[in-house]
């Protein structure tokens, strides 16, 4: 996968969100709340928990900075 590619994921991603948002009317902070525990599933039926808690623990020691988050 290139920087290309991973740009494109991000922005159809940001499409489908902003469209889940508009539909069901929830907030922000409640649809990631649903989005973050299917992540969690899909990670524990792939088997690549330990990882995933991994990058979760490393942004929450790390976060990034306010400019950086930045929706593309």
């Amino acid at each position: 996968m290139n920087d290309a590619q991973l740009i494109e994921i991000s922005r159809s991603v940001d499409s489908y969100i902003t469209t889940l948002l508009n539909k069901y009317e929830i907030t922000p902070l409640s649809l990631a709340a649903v989005l973050l525990a299917r992540t969690m599933v899909l990670n524990n039926e792939a088997g690549s928990t330990e990882d995933f808690v991994k990058l979760l623990q490393g942004v929450a020691e790390n976060p990034p900075q306010r400019n950086e988050t930045k929706v593309h």
